[in-house]
């Protein structure tokens, strides 16, 4: 677990360094809720070419053939990538769900206005909804057809073995490769690699893991396939101890009846049955209303805190210690440094690097530190860190390299800390709210602490950044634990 934290050192900027929000799933949301404009768009023309049905009506009927419409189209895995790469198909769907959404509102009109005649209403819906939401399908179409040309959507997938189950599993993957060109092969990596053949239909093996975590901090990962003998359980556990802090899916080999991991789900991979271990904590949709969040409040945080900002930089000035801004050595989101700011609260000492953490009664905290700090006004810096993608508002809190509790580092001394690194750290976050304020300087502390942020990242939710946003602002900010 040690090496863990070697794998800091700053790299390029790249796609790597955030989390992935370019995905199919995205545009599958995206087709959904473009498929409910357009029937609500249809509809308006409708109340237009047909004087017998109001506008509301024509939005009511038009809202209740939504639900029969998406399952309909739910039932018939409408939207998946591959069903609307093929025209035909497409119409066959949009028909399908526009007859069980036009049945609800014929009900719906013969109940509520019986004698009504809506035949003029009906015939422009379906024909502005068809139309409509085909050009929606074909532009996807296009859409995914120039992304993948520019492999922005194909699937990144590492395999770890390099025995017969891996080479079954990278043949496996090839010939799917061939048939809808959707994954690529970044490497085959073996620990025990001097064992086997050099390269395996042509990808080479490299040996260990390191180069692994390495790679996966300059090339995005989607996907990394275990394919160990399932007879080799502690080369499974200790792969999996290894890899877990990857931001990437983990998926095993089935026939593994003696893992006892949370969120085991059972996953299908072009055909291949695997075990999926872990998964990617924020990808897609949910990364886009992240990174949206972020962006919102953030701008939102400096327009309305800027005169305390302006009035603190005048009295560092003036108090003429040191800089105004302090920057400080960070892991962030995969392990890579960042530098986060502060507002300067200490005399600068020049052999310490932030290891050892701060103590209420710390000499070197100024007079006008020890007041920003204590209404945490020194954090309100990191607001440009989360504009330059960096942090996010809510996360993990970020720490220094080599963090030190008593005189072992955090990794050294809980075997989840890494796995907090999936997702970007945030400025405020759930373990900050539950009690983790201030200090934290024995290991049950610490143990704690990353409980809660693990707990963060598995249940993430917008509501829960909500929450956590709100109580911070409402009695986080100051208190005993904050000095």
């Amino acid at each position: 677990m040690t090496n863990q934290t070697r794998h800091t050192t700053p790299l390029p900027p790249d796609a790597a360094s955030h989390p992935t929000i370019l995905t199919h799933g995205l545009i599958n949301n995206c087709l959904k809720l473009g498929d409910i404009l357009c029937l609500v768009l249809a509809a308006h023309i409708g109340s237009l070419a047909d004087g017998n049905v109001t506008l509301a009506q024509s939005y009511l009927m038009s809202l209740l053939a939504i639900q029969p419409f998406r399952l309909v189209s739910g039932n018939r895995r409408v939207y998946r990538w591959d069903r609307y790469r093929s025209l035909k198909m497409e119409i066959v769907d949009i028909l399908a769900g526009l007859c069980a959404g036009a049945v609800v509102a014929l009900i719906f009109c013969h109940v509520f206005h019986p004698g009504q005649d809506i035949s003029r209403w009906f015939l422009y819906w379906i024909g502005g909804a068809t139309l409509s939401i085909g050009l929606l399908r074909a532009a996807a179409r296009q859409l995914v057809r120039q992304l993948n040309r520019r492999g922005l959507l194909f699937n990144r997938v590492a395999v770890i073995g390099a025995g017969e189950e891996g080479a079954a599993v990278i043949s496996h993957l090839k010939d799917a490769s061939s048939r809808n060109n959707n994954y690529r092969i970044v490497g085959v990596f073996d620990e025990r690699a001097a064992r086997h053949s050099a390269e395996i239909q042509g990808i080479p093996v490299v040996r260990g893991l390191d180069p692994l975590i390495e790679m996966a901090q300059t090339v995005p990962i989607d996907a990394i396939l275990v394919a160990l003998p399932t007879t080799a359980k502690k080369r499974i556990v200790s792969t999996m101890a290894r890899i877990r802090i990857l931001p990437a899916d983990i998926l095993l080999l089935m026939d593994v009846n003696w893992l006892n991991l949370k969120d085991v789900q059972v996953r299908d991979m072009q055909g291949g049955t695997f075990l999926q271990l872990a998964r990617r904590p924020l990808i897609g949709t949910r990364a886009l209303v992240k990174l949206v969040e972020d962006y919102v409040v953030a701008t939102i945080g400096i327009l309305v805190t800027s005169p305390i900002m302006l009035a603190t930089c005048i009295a560092l000035r003036l108090e003429g210690e040191g800089p105004i801004l302090f920057r400080q050595k960070r892991i962030g989101f995969n392990h890579r440094e960042i530098d986060v700011l502060k507002f300067r609260s200490m005399r600068p000492a020049r052999h310490d690097d932030g290891r050892f953490g701060t103590r209420p009664d710390d000499p070197r905290i100024t007079r006008i530190g020890r007041f920003i700090r204590k209404y945490s006004i020194d954090e309100l810096p990191q607001l440009f860190n989360v504009l330059r993608g960096e942090l996010s508002i809510v996360g993990p809190r970020a720490h220094v390299p080599e963090m030190l509790i008593g005189n072992r580092t955090y990794v050294e001394t809980i075997d989840e800390y890494a796995a907090r690194h999936r997702v970007k750290p945030g400025i405020t976050g759930w373990a900050q709210i539950n009690g983790m304020r201030g200090g934290i300087h024995t290991e049950e502390r610490a143990q704690r602490g990353v409980e809660l942020d693990i707990h963060y990242i598995e249940n993430w939710s917008l509501w829960l950044d909500v929450v956590i946003m709100f109580r911070t602002l409402f009695g986080g900010l100051w208190g005993r634990q904050v000095f």
